[in-house]
């Protein structure tokens, strides 16, 4: 091939190359019912994110339904999801539904229920005596609930509290009480010689005190004091804060109430959870919780504080005679109450650890004594 006949032929190479090109089909049309597939560069979107683990939470108490702490334990559960989006939804349970009320804390370290609420001096059989300085209720001339709160989250009580139930759970907070009234008798028990021979029921470290002052002490669920009494059995008992036992219809029995509640002046019930339901949540979610159950603590005061005011005046109203403890009777109780605190200390580690830490805390605390005035312009 000659040189011109070459340039020739690519010459034409390249013009059939370029019709080819301009006659090329389209490209095939999508079938009927489906869209062509768009240009990446052009209609690509944001994946989506999955849908959030909703974890379902299963709470227990160990008190009834109705009442102010009850109240404070269901907005604490909707504050709870509407906080986590609905990630955490809590539902709970009040005393004996799920377990029954003196197996809560094996229940929570089992997993049968992932959060309760309990009185650590339920737990003295499994934990010890050191129970009794966990904020639990029946401390006599223990601390108040402000000052109970104030320790668990300033004072270090909850890692007191984390420190006797490790086998067990949890504590991330707390739901609060209030003092209780002395008593519900059928005369006055101002001294310590009223109590001489009564059939009185109260438990705890409270009993060991009384049982030193001659009276025959015995523990009956909350649920028989009523037939106790009108069947003779009990001459007297201390049950709790004045809107529990109102509910309960004590007034109808016992002519008298005492005040103050000196032999439990106070208490919380720490929240605990089981452990591994507790590590295995998102770190937000372990904030929420942490977070609602401090909440809890305050909010749950407020509400019993207040019944508590509005059932003292129910009692007046209702005619119920109000004695209060004779001062030296209280003295006494809390001298006798604090060498049994120091006998208790020298015998069990745990004891002397929340002991030491209360003295050393309390003892700055009570510095404030004084500064609130007697009184108001509302007395």
């Amino acid at each position: 091939m000659t040189k011109k006949a070459f340039v020739l032929f690519l010459a034409l190479g390249l013009v059939l190359s370029l019709v080819a090109a301009g006659c090329a089909p389209d490209a095939a049309p999508a079938p009927d019912g489906e869209e062509e597939e768009a240009a990446p560069e052009e209609e690509e979107e944001a994946p989506s994110a999955p849908a959030d683990t909703v974890y379902q939470v299963t709470w227990q108490d160990i008190d009834p339904s109705g009442q102010a702490q009850w109240f404070a334990i269901e907005a604490t559960c909707e504050r709870i999801e509407t906080a986590s989006n609905g990630r955490l939804v809590v539902t709970p349970h009040p005393a004996d539904e799920v377990v029954p009320r003196n197996e809560v804390t094996p229940a929570v370290a089992e997993g049968v229920v992932d959060v309760i609420t309990v009185n650590p001096a339920m737990d003295q059989g499994r934990i010890g005596p050191a129970t009794y300085m966990l904020t639990a209720s029946g401390l006599p001339a223990g601390p108040s609930t402000t000052e109970c709160i104030a320790w668990l989250f300033n004072g270090g009580g909850i890692d007191q509290i984390n420190n006797a139930y490790k086998d067990y759970a949890y504590c991330i907070g707390a739901s609060s009480g209030a003092a209780e009234l002395f008593c519900h008798s059928k005369k006055p028990l101002d001294t310590a010689a009223a109590f001489k021979g009564l059939k009185f029921r109260t438990m705890g470290m409270w009993a060991e005190v009384l049982g030193q002052y001659g009276a025959a002490v015995t523990t009956v669920a909350g649920g028989e004091l009523y037939s106790s009494v009108e069947r003779g059995v009990l001459d007297a008992f201390e049950y709790g804060p004045p809107s529990t036992n109102w509910v309960m219809g004590f007034h109808e029995i016992c002519d008298y109430i005492g005040l103050p509640g000196i032999q439990s002046p106070g208490y919380t019930k720490p929240v605990l959870v089981n452990q591994e339901f507790f590590d295995d949540l998102p770190a937000d979610l372990q904030a929420i919780l942490e977070h609602e159950f401090m909440a809890l603590a305050l909010d749950s005061y407020n509400r019993v504080a207040y019944d508590d005011a509005k059932a003292m005046q129910m009692y007046e109203d209702y005619g119920t005679q109000i004695f209060y403890v004779d001062d030296a009777f209280q003295k006494d109780i809390a001298a006798r109450t604090r060498e049994l605190c120091i006998g208790y200390a020298a015998e069990d580690a745990l004891f002397k650890q929340a002991w030491d830490s209360q003295n050393e805390f309390f003892t700055v605390w009570r510095s404030l004594t004084g500064i609130v005035p007697d009184y108001t312009i509302y007395d």
